[in-house]
This record gives C-alpha cells, sequence and structure tokens, in this order.
C-alpha cells in the first residue's frame, strides 16, 4: 500500500509516530502537515493552501489516511475523493469532540462522517455511539506508543532530580468541559501532602488556577524524550480521564507512560480491565498487575500512601506494564490492524 497522512505531524508526537511507522512498514509513504497549512494561512485560504499542495506531489496513494480533520472542510475532503478516486479514505478520530459538542450531538460532525471509507475511532465508546446511529463504516482503533520517540531513556542525577517527584500528572489542565476533574483531584493530592509535579499546558487564565496547583506547576510541557524522562523518574504518574464511563476512554499517554517504564495510577476507566491486568476495587495490590486503578478520591490517596510505602511493588508492576504496552501496544500494532481491516 502506498498511504498518504494529512495531519499535525509537526508536533512530533502522534502524527509523526503514524508517518514513522507506516514508513517503516512499507518503505513508501508521504505526509502533508495539513496543520501547519491551516495555521499559517488561515482556514478558509488554507483548504486551497492543501489542495495546491496534493496536485504539486509525485505521488499517487491508494490509501488516504485523514488525522481527526479539523482542518478539513467537507469541501475539501470531497476533492480529495476526486482526486485519488481509487485510495481508500480513511479517517483515524482521536477525541471526544470535533467543535464544543460530544460527536454524536455534532450536527456538522455526522454529515462529515459519512464522506470517509472507514472512520476509525481512538475510543471505542465513540465508536460504538456513532454506529448506534447508523454509520456503518465505523470502527474502533486505539492508539499506543511509538517506541523510538517513547522507550525509556538514560537520566543523569540532575535530571532524575529535575523531572522527578513522588506523584507527577502531564496533560492539560484547567476549567473546561472536558477535563473537569483534574484539577480537583491534583489539588486534593497536593493537600495531602504529596510532593507532585505538574507538566502540561494550562487552558485557563493562571489567576485561576488554586495556589496549590500553581506551586506546583512546572510551566513546561513535555514530549518525547522529557516525557519519558518524567514518566520514568517519577515514582507514580497519575492518569484523570475525563469520561470514567466511556468504554475505551483512556487517555493514549497511558502508552507513552508505560512504554518509558513509568509507573500509571488511573482513574476506574472502563474497559482497562479487558487490555491489562489490574486491581479490582477493595482487592490488595499484588505485584501482578500492569497498572493500578484507583475508584474513588479516598481510595486513590490510599493508594498513594500504600504504594510510595512499598516501592517494590511500584518497580514490579511498572516493568509489568512496560512489557505489556511495548509487545501489544505500539502504533505497528494498530496500523496492522487497520490494514487487515481494509484488506477484507
Amino acid at each position: 500500500m502506498k498511504p498518504l497522512i494529512l495531519g499535525n505531524i509537526g508536533d512530533n508526537q502522534t502524527g509523526m509516530y503514524i508517518f514513522k511507522t507506516f514508513d517503516e512498514l512499507l518503505s513508501d509513504c508521504m505526509a502533508i502537515d495539513v496543520r501547519k497549512i491551516v495555521l499559517d494561512s488561515g482556514i478558509k485560504l488554507g483548504q486551497d493552501v492543501i489542495i495546491d499542495e496534493l496536485q504539486k506531489m509525485d505521488y499517487d496513494p491508494d490509501l488516504v489516511i485523514v488525522l481527526k480533520g479539523i482542518e478539513l472542510s467537507i469541501k475539501t475532503v470531497e476533492q480529495i475523493k476526486k482526486m485519488f478516486p481509487k485510495a481508500i479514505l480513511v479517517n483515524w478520530f482521536f477525541d471526544k469532540y470535533m467543535t464544543i459538542y460530544p460527536v454524536w450531538e455534532d450536527d456538522l460532525f455526522l454529515k462529515y462522517v459519512p464522506y470517509y471509507d472507514y472512520f476509525f475511532c481512538s475510543l471505542k465508546g465513540i465508536a460504538d455511539k456513532l454506529k448506534a446511529l447508523g454509520h456503518e463504516n465505523v470502527r474502533y482503533l486505539d492508539e499506543g506508543c511509538y517506541p523510538p520517540f517513547n522507550k525509556e531513556v538514560y537520566l543523569n542525577y540532575y535530571q532524575q532530580r529535575n523531572y522527578g517527584a513522588d506523584v507527577s500528572f502531564i496533560g492539560t489542565i484547567g476549567y473546561t468541559k472536558q477535563h473537569p476533574n483534574r484539577i480537583p483531584i491534583l489539588d486534593r493530592i497536593i493537600n495531602e501532602g504529596f510532593h507532585t509535579k505538574i507538566w502540561g499546558k494550562i487552558s485557563c487564565e493562571m489567576k485561576l488556577l488554586p495556589d496549590t496547583i500553581k506551586n506546583c506547576y512546572t510551566g513546561t510541557p513535555v514530549i518525547n524524550e522529557q516525557h519519558s524522562m518524567v514518566a520514568q523518574s517519577s515514582l507514580i504518574n497519575i492518569g484523570i480521564d475525563q469520561d470514567l464511563d466511556l468504554d475505551m476512554g483512556h487517555s493514549a499517554r497511558l502508552y507513552r507512560v508505560m512504554c518509558a517504564g513509568g509507573f500509571y495510577l488511573s482513574t476506574a476507566t472502563k474497559g482497562l480491565n479487558k487490555m491489562f491486568v489490574v486491581n479490582k476495587k477493595g482487592a490488595k495490590i499484588t505485584g501482578n498487575e500492569d497498572l493500578i486503578i484507583f475508584y474513588d478520591n479516598d481510595d486513590l490517596i490510599q493508594k498513594l500512601d500504600f504504594l510510595l510505602e512499598h516501592q517494590e511493588l511500584i518497580d514490579q508492576i511498572r516493568l509489568n506494564g512496560q512489557k505489556k504496552v511495548v509487545e501489544n501496544h505500539t502504533f505497528k500494532h494498530r496500523l496492522e490492524e487497520m490494514m487487515k481491516v481494509i484488506k477484507k
């Protein structure tokens, strides 16, 4: 197959992981950073620039993969279909939102889905909701890690101290409906006295954040090597998902943390027990788990206390999780699964 990827490539994260994995699997892949085009030219003019770039390239894909597609109008998608009539057109959607509404309530988004031959959703709960609305082209396909960028890295003494903490959180925080529970949970952890560092972006004015959060906020978003340094030098990495009842609705950050050998303590997001060995509610932590789940905020504090007093369990569980992710949950596994579906 000759894939063409249209997405956000310049941030060196998901789009780049997919491009490099395809290049390794097929030795023939092309990518256009449509995010950069739209940021440089604006959403309206950017549509013409995208089409011009497609017309100029010396490449005839038989598979076009749009990553989320927030940069493309429906008209542009129609033009792409006409330009490459023999190509299979795929969208890989990584979110619950396209605009301000959940996608199953977004009328504009629902008009957008049928233009694709396959519409892959990285959150199974989203795929299920779209299928229930009659979209038969929808499939579930999770994200993963990309070991060359997400693997465990060497840390010197200074880096260990700079990036490490008893408890770390990597991700965006702020007062938004996308992440309503992050600030209360982190505030509780900090007020309980745990040495905490917060890495990521702020989606509101800094002055609106509690002083506890401000004091633990590093001011630095981290990706790839720095992300791995935080994950592996912190004793516990907290995962706070937005919608615990959304099947397989966990953040893809889980894979990156665990790929680096980080210990992951997660909200009780539906479906995690299908993919990993986890602790059941009220059960004793044994060291056989791949990651640990907390079931409410009091349970979270109890688990933090227990785990930090039993670092041998932290070490065993993080190694279990790292092995599970590297052997089963990389982008290579996901793209092979995608190609199997398409070839059928």
